[in-house]
């Protein structure tokens, strides 16, 4: 049961470090098990043919065993340190939620910040619109059905014209490394010191992440939030693994 147990664990680990790394998670985890299984089945069999010239007796299936389990742990280390090694690709899962639509997101959770009950422009009990408020009531201009805080047509989540976004990794740092960057959990390109790399989105709000989709750490050195406007031009920089806020810049054509 133990070993179904870690097993099954290894299995989602793997695939969820294949996804950060963009590769088919699919791959990884059919490695994990034929890893896994193969070296135990052939540690199985040195096992007993050890025990068996040792004339082990008795002790002969305790050994087969052992041998079994330490080629399964030798399959599980191996198959997880090739999925955490992946080379960088482009895989895009199709239900990956991304930086302005998932719990944790202080963008975009469940119910929207531009609009949800907690939004400070519009709370039932908001002092700006309550019944007993002689200065807003139902009818009151802060707070009606035409209020545009609450049409969503007013903040649309895409574009009408695509904006430009240019990357810019800076020299110095390390040598020989690359750092990969992601928009909206989404894998864009790996990029090494003194290259650049250009594309266009038609999403309005952004996350653009350094090293992995969603970092541990949330500050502007490895997740930059901002919002494009149309035809706008996005330029960020970055060195050694950190983005440079400081050299950030959006204009709006």
């Amino acid at each position: 049961m133990l070993e179904i147990i870690c097993l099954i664990w290894l299995w989602r680990v793997n695939g969820k470090h294949a996804i950060e790394r963009g590769q088919n998670p699919k791959k990884y985890r059919a490695l994990t098990l034929g890893l896994w299984f193969g070296l135990e089945f052939t540690g199985t069999f040195v096992g007993a043919w050890l025990m068996q010239l040792l004339n082990a007796g008795d002790n002969a299936f305790y050994g087969a065993y052992v041998f079994g389990i330490i080629g399964a742990a030798i399959g599980g280390f191996t198959s997880y340190w090739v999925a955490k090694k992946a080379p960088m690709g482009n895989y895009r899962p199709e239900d990956q939620p991304n930086g302005w639509n998932n719990q944790s997101g202080g963008w975009n959770q469940s119910q929207n910040g531009w609009d949800n009950q907690q939004n400070g422009w519009n709370q039932n009990q908001n002092s700006w619109d309550n019944q007993q408020n002689g200065w807003n009531q139902n009818q009151n201009v802060w707070n009606n059905q035409q209020n545009v805080w609450e049409q969503p047509q007013q903040e649309p989540d895409c574009l009408f014209a695509p904006a430009t976004i240019h990357i810019i990794e800076e020299e110095g740092g390390y040598t020989g490394g690359q750092d990969a960057f992601f928009l909206n959990g989404r894998p864009i390109c790996s990029l090494r010191p003194g290259s650049e790399y250009t594309f266009t989105t038609y999403a309005k709000k952004n996350v653009l992440t350094i090293g992995r989709p969603t970092p541990e750490l949330s500050d502007e050195t490895t997740a930059l939030k901002f919002i494009a406007g149309e035809k706008g031009q996005i330029e960020i920089h970055a060195c050694a693994g950190r983005l440079l806020p400081g050299k950030f810049s959006n204009y709006t054509a």
